[in-house]
């Protein structure tokens, strides 16, 4: 009787070794399929661009935010595309979609590309925000009277004719680069003589290097300043995306996109009103190249 006691636990017992072993070698086998013959998909990279008015736009990456010559508006005349009413209320607060805002950018002192009262509420409302802009930009913010409460978060650079320096700001890297802004020629009423109203404009470029992706922005350049693209070495570097000019669409500007410019998205920007879909057809079986139709329109950009 005893005998046939203990072979019965010894069997109840193998039964259970059993179960067990074949409990671990499911949960082994469960693990090898979901991570050998299923990897885990990874989430495309993506930068979005989000169209503010005229060469302002949001630029988002990951977890960081960029505003480049968006903060601007109250233009009396119709030469120039600007922000709405809403558009504008919603940057001037910081509200979704321009919260967070690591880097605001301007290119230069222009009115269609900054405005000093909207420039120090948004940093203002924005603690985080951190503004670089040539040092013309920064003499004009100086006379606001809330520019004392956002004064060292501004870097204000002064240039020469050549300028190139890199910044690594709220976890993004920025090299700034001074380019000629474009010529606007005219002619003295007393002496006759032609001369260029801008000649002595600071505009930067800006190369934005942030979560994987590399962005350039031109600022109001144009094709003639193809020796600085070569001094700059920008021909050696890959970008995702390129803003630049609506005068690049010219075959000079043509030249120097196919020398310097290597992306495979390029923006071209500074549309007069009304001009849009003009611009359009022109580029409409150039696959790289891209005019935004409207405020707020965004474009996705993938790795």
């Amino acid at each position: 009787m005893s005998l046939l006691t203990t072979s019965g636990t010894l069997r109840h017992n193998r039964s259970i070794a059993i179960f067990i072993l074949i409990c671990i070698s499911t949960e082994i086998w469960s693990q090898e399929i979901q991570t050998n013959k299923f990897p885990r998909i990874k989430t495309p990279e993506t930068c979005t661009i989000t169209y503010v008015a005229n060469e302002g736009f949001l630029i988002e990456t990951g977890n960081h935010k960029v505003l480049i010559d968006a903060l601007f508006g109250n233009i009396k005349g119709k030469w120039c595309d600007q922000p709405n009413d809403s558009v504008f209320n919603l940057m001037l607060k910081g509200i979704s979609p321009f919260d967070n805002v690591d880097l605001v950018l301007v290119t230069h002192k222009h009115s269609d590309h900054f405005n000093e009262f909207m420039v120090v509420t948004f940093l203002m409302n924005n603690q985080k925000s951190v503004l670089i802009c040539p040092d013309q930009v920064g003499e004009m913010l100086k006379v606001n009277a809330g520019y004392s409460k956002v004064a060292d978060r501004i870097h204000s650079l002064k240039s020469d004719k050549i300028f190139d320096t890199s910044l690594y700001i709220n976890k993004i890297n920025i090299r700034v680069l001074r380019f000629n802004h474009g010529a606007y020629f005219e002619t003295d009423s007393v002496t006759g003589k032609t001369y260029d109203l801008y000649r002595d404009i600071e505009n930067f470029g800006y190369l934005i290097e942030s979560d994987g992706f590399t962005l350039f922005h031109s600022g109001d350049d144009s094709p003639a300043n193809k020796a600085e693209y070569k001094d700059y070495g920008l021909g050696s570097k890959e970008m995702d995306v390129a803003f630049l000019d609506r005068i690049f669409l010219r075959r000079d500007g043509q030249e120097l996109i196919n020398e310097y410019i290597h992306t495979k998205n390029l923006i071209f920007m500074h549309i007069e009103p009304g001009r849009g879909e003009y611009y359009k057809s022109s580029i409409k079986d150039i696959p790289e190249f891209f005019i935004f139709s409207k405020q707020n329109e965004k474009k996705v950009i993938s790795k």
